[in-house]
């Protein structure tokens, strides 16, 4: 094994040496002494020198391409390429339910888990470490903190909790305030699904199924709150007022206030979203 590492490094070595003078034929090189040694007369600690450090910057060589290689082959999805699609849950539920899809993941609004379940139930996908499980929260505070998506750079949760019974001057753990509404900025296009598993509707079907769900219309404008189970159309929007279908963890059924936005003029829909949330 020895004479054939020292047979490989003599044939580099004369390759380059014959490269070299091929290069600089020229009168100079003609007259300049040539110092020159045979494989007998190379030191033989020198050699081994040589080879060990061979070996070891061809051992880096070969680690660095197989780690470029591992990296290529595990490189993850990128978010681009990530599709979602409304899931059987999502469009099997109500809009009196409080059910949201963001992502692959089906959330419910209205206060109807405790922070500690839901970082314990979702922190296997999204980075829960802004929410600070140990602190308290300043008497009536309600907080809003960010969680993103371990999976898709496009997904970061705004998780909204606090405990809006509280006695005056509680100091509530955040591990036990409950969480009213998960949301995410922007218009979600393509990553946020609503109940029946709509993201958009027109005008039409906004109105049908706004509708559908037996809520009055109101007529005057410049309103705060609706009454129960009540709609406003605008100019391009329908705003409601929905009871939910079920008690939360405040024991009471929560109001969820959609807005459908449509484009006044050619009435394509445009954005469906949650305004606020009272329970």
């Amino acid at each position: 094994m020895k004479k054939t590492r020292i047979a490989a490094f003599l044939f580099a070595v004369c390759l380059g040496a014959v490269s070299m003078t091929a290069c600089g034929d020229t009168k100079d090189n003609k007259k300049t002494k040539t110092s020159s040694k045979s494989a007998e007369d190379i030191d033989e600690k020198d050699l081994e020198d040589a080879l060990n450090k061979l070996d070891e910057e061809t051992s880096k060589e070969l680690a660095k391409e197989k780690e470029e290689a591992t990296e290529a082959e595990t490189e993850p999805t990128t978010a681009a390429e990530i599709v979602y699609e409304p899931t059987e849950e999502i469009k099997n539920a109500s809009f009196r339910s409080g059910y949201i899809q963001i992502g692959d993941t089906v959330f419910r609004n209205g206060c109807y888990i405790t922070v500690a379940d839901f970082v314990d139930k979702y922190g296997d996908k999204f980075d829960m470490s802004e929410i600070a499980l140990d602190e308290y929260l300043t008497p009536g505070e309600l907080k809003v903190s960010s969680a993103p998506s371990l999976e898709d750079t496009r997904i970061t949760l705004k998780v909204c909790y606090g405990k809006n019974h509280a006695e005056d001057n509680e100091r509530v753990k955040i591990q036990d305030a409950i969480v009213s509404t998960v949301s995410i900025d922007g218009d979600g296009e393509g990553i946020v699904y609503y109940p029946t598993g709509v993201y958009t509707m027109d005008y039409d079907t906004a109105k049908s199924c706004i509708t559908d769900m037996g809520l009055k219309e109101i007529k005057e404008v410049g309103f705060t709150t609706l009454d129960n189970d009540a709609y406003i159309e605008q100019k391009d929007y329908f705003y409601t007022d929905i009871d939910g279908d079920e008690d939360n963890l405040y024991g009471v059924k929560p109001k969820y206030f959609y807005i459908f936005s449509f484009d006044p003029s050619t009435l394509k829909g445009t954005k469906i979203y949650i305004d606020k949330l009272w329970s």
